[in-house]
């Protein structure tokens, strides 16, 4: 038997609040009612023998990696989110004692900051330096070429016995041995299908345990004195020749092979002349004389954290003054026209940059950004790898008019509704989402065919929650028999979707399905 304390689980929630719900996906509705029912989420789940839990079903769906790749993204139901992060953290500090130090400045991602036991990781400055880093060993002049590598769809291909393992292997209490079953070989193995490879991605705790797969070999590169620096799953390493990088490079794809069944990217991985990687790889914007670029950096140089981290820090008013006298310099606008004109080859890093940075400014001139979201709006369609930033970027907008909600909710919908081409789930989810954070944006009707005519229930899924936030007992009345049949997460909404019931009709609907769950209740 394996039991959660009531302390564990209320740090887990704390370091969900603190970090984020997921990366890439959009912040579950769900999870403002396990808030407010924190206590009775917190004594329920105590309750729970995880040595005999069952998890339920994470919703799957794939994201864009980049231009032309894709990776999957799980949603996981708030309760497992919880019990996934009070596992980990109870193990981080363990798996932080047994890497490399910070001091080496080798492994720079995902570092745990052993002194707060309600954080995973602390990622403030930690890719700065590592850029940092980088640039320092390639201005060595013993250097001469660089391998760069990446593992090849590292998380989904985690060997989770391996992950066993380690935690086993690292574990400092009997109850950190025990983690090392229920996490690995009960929960994840359950979360991922009984299949023996892979942990859920999106998760902020999935980036600590990652982490730790990666202990030995790192440890090996480290004690066979090979010069290398590590972000996440990506490897640089700084040689003296060629013939040095390519050694090196064969035994770092033998080790993964051999000790995880990973194995590295071949598009990705090679050998550069140190002159090549520094333009290439640690090229900067400022170094680029283009008004595109020098814009790019002025973003870049806003606070707001790193990897959509959590801002630690207000702009003071002299930098808020600073950013804004630049950016009277730039023309923004046209520089988003110029990214999206050219159809074959649209610019995603200036679009994400501006929709991301600009809502954050204190003081931007208004009209810039209502022109910025006009074009994106018209453009929407060129976008679809942009999908969460357009998505935040709408919903920044807390003074626009019912007319203007209006119109662009209508230019929002009209990809999703193309039978011919319609745009790619991803996007649609994003999109939808914008319809569940106010009942102002409206076009149910709309909404409520696209979650008849579609067999995707991620796209179900937020329909349903902006019917559960806009719509009326008249489209509850069309999705609520789906319950049944639905898909854990899916359901989730559907519930959410019939408070719009009247509360008679809907109690008797819910003692029909057998609703259980002590959030499946509070919702």
């Amino acid at each position: 038997m394996f039991k959660l304390t009531a302390d564990e689980i209320e740090k887990a929630i704390e370091a969900i609040k603190h970090h984020g719900y997921s990366a890439m996906l959009p912040e579950p509705s769900e999870w403002f009612d396990v808030i407010a029912n924190q206590g009775d989420m917190r004594d329920y789940i105590a309750q729970l023998d995880l040595d005999t839990y069952e998890p339920f079903k994470p919703m799957k769906m794939f994201a864009p990696k980049n231009r032309a790749n894709i990776r999957i993204v799980h949603l996981l139901h708030p309760q497992d989110l919880i019990i996934y992060t009070a596992l980990t953290l109870i193990v981080k500090d363990d798996i932080e004692a047994s890497r490399i130090t910070k001091k080496s400045k080798r492994v720079f991602s995902y570092r745990v900051d052993t002194q707060k036991d309600n954080r995973l990781y602390d990622a403030r400055g930690a890719h700065e330096g590592y850029l940092d880093c980088l640039e320092s060993k390639a201005n060595k002049n013993y250097i001469k070429f660089v391998g760069i590598a990446d593992i090849a769809d590292f998380y989904p291909r985690i060997y989770q016995h391996r992950l066993e393992n380690v935690i086993e292997a690292i574990a400092t209490s009997q109850r950190n041995v025990e983690i090392a079953r229920v996490l690995v070989k009960k929960f994840i193995a359950n979360l991922m299908g009984r299949n023996s490879y892979g942990i859920p991605v999106g998760p902020y705790a999935s980036r600590v345990l990652a982490e730790a797969v990666l202990i030995d070999v790192d440890a090996y590169l480290h004690s066979n004195k090979i010069d290398f620096v590590r972000w996440v799953d990506d490897y640089n390493i700084f040689c003296k020749s060629e013939y040095e990088a390519q050694s090196t490079l064969f035994a770092l794809g033998e080790w993964l092979f051999l000790n995880h069944g990973l194995t590295l990217q071949s598009a990705k991985t090679k050998i550069l002349p140190v002159a090549r990687y520094r333009d290439e790889v640690l090229s900067k914007p400022d170094d680029q004389l283009t008004d595109r670029d020098t814009a790019v950096a002025v973003f870049r140089d806003i606070v707001t954290g790193y990897d959509d981290e959590p801002d630690e820090e207000e702009l003071d008013e002299e930098t808020v003054q600073k950013i804004l006298e630049e950016l009277q310099g730039f023309d923004l606008l046209g520089m988003l026209n110029a990214s999206i004109s050219d159809q074959t080859l649209v610019d995603y890093g200036i679009v994400r940059y501006v929709l991301s940075k600009l809502p954050r400014i204190p003081g931007a001139p208004d009209e810039l950004k209502r022109q910025v979201l006009d074009l994106v709006i018209d453009n929407a369609d060129l976008l679809y790898p942009a999908a969460e930033h357009i998505a935040k970027y709408v919903v920044s907008f807390d003074h626009l008019s019912k007319s203007a909600k209006k119109s662009i909710a209508k230019k929002l919908l009209k990809p999703l509704k193309s039978k011919r081409n319609p745009p790619p789930t991803y996007y649609a989810m994003w999109m939808l989402w914008i319809f569940s954070t106010s009942e102002d944006w409206n076009q149910i009707r709309d909404i409520i065919q696209l979650y008849q005519c579609s067999s995707s229930e991620v796209l179900k899924r937020y329909a349903a929650l902006a019917v559960a936030r806009g719509g009326s007992r008249a489209e509850a009345l069309v999705i609520k028999d789906d319950y049944a049949a639905a898909s854990d997460m899916l359901k989730l909404s559907i519930l959410k979707a019939s408070n719009k019931l009247g509360k008679d009709e809907r109690k008797h609907w819910k003692l029909a399905n057998q609703v259980n769950g002590t959030l499946e209740k509070k919702i």
